[in-house]
């Protein structure tokens, strides 16, 4: 028996309705991978790990080993450099007179390219000690966070330190500059720096690494510490779970 043409066609789209059916059952979409936890350190000495002995007592190399036993592919860089102040990690292209040139190696711009997960910053006393006024230093801090704030990524700024300067003035200016940065910044600011000083904002000398300027093993502890309890690791913690 001949069946009709319209009949056939009829079949013929059914056959493959009913395979583009089955396809789809056996190949399910792939599910979005999540980004991979980073932190990216910007900062001077004390984050590059001076005044601790061993090296990798300091805080930000406790850090790193915390995190990683929460997720081994943690990525970390850190960008700190001895004697930096908060204009080198100023963005590319920035310029004021006078002052130092963004260091593209080790600045804002550079942390970004890693597409960070959390930024920590930790410039604790050489824009004092380099002569710049606490508003330039707060404004640097606003410039580099508006970058991160575009890039929504969360971020935390360690407080000042305290620093056994001949000059009480700048030893105050650790307290006036750290309560100004606090008030701008709000929950992003780890703040340490009444556990680490004396009254007059010296280093506490059970925290001093001798050169009364970098923290021995108990100073960077204390500062460990502070960051792991700071609400914005703590959050960033949970995501890498």
């Amino acid at each position: 028996m001949k069946i009709p043409r319209p009949l056939i066609l009829f079949f013929v789209l059914m056959s493959a309705t009913a395979c583009k059916k089955a396809n789809d059952a056996v190949q399910p979409v792939p599910a979005k991978q999540p980004a991979t936890p980073t932190i990216v350190i910007l900062g001077s000495s004390t984050a590059e790990g001076v005044g601790a002995n061993p090296v990798d007592s300091c805080w930000a190399d406790r850090l790193q080993a915390a995190v990683l036993k929460v997720n081994p592919k943690t990525r970390f860089f850190n960008l700190a450099l001895g004697a930096y102040t908060t204009y080198q990690a100023m963005p590319t292209g920035f310029s004021a007179a006078g002052r130092p040139a963004p260091d593209t190696a080790r600045n804002i711009t550079k942390a970004l390219s890693y597409k960070p997960t959390l930024v920590l910053i930790n410039f604790p006393s050489n824009d004092i000690s380099d002569g710049f006024s606490n508003s330039e230093i707060v404004n640097n801090y606003k410039v580099i966070a508006r970058r991160l704030d575009s890039a929504k990524t969360p971020y935390i700024i360690f407080s000042t330190q305290p620093r056994d300067f001949s000059d009480p003035g700048q030893r105050m200016r650790l307290k006036t500059l750290n309560d100004t940065v606090t008030s701008v910044f709000t929950y992003r600011v780890n703040n340490f720096l009444d556990t680490l000083s004396t009254p007059d904002y010296s280093i506490r000398p059970r925290y001093d690494s001798g050169d009364g300027i970098h923290l021995d093993d108990a100073g960077h502890t204390v500062i460990f510490g502070f960051t792991c309890q700071h609400p914005v690791f703590q959050s960033f913690l949970k995501s890498c779970k």
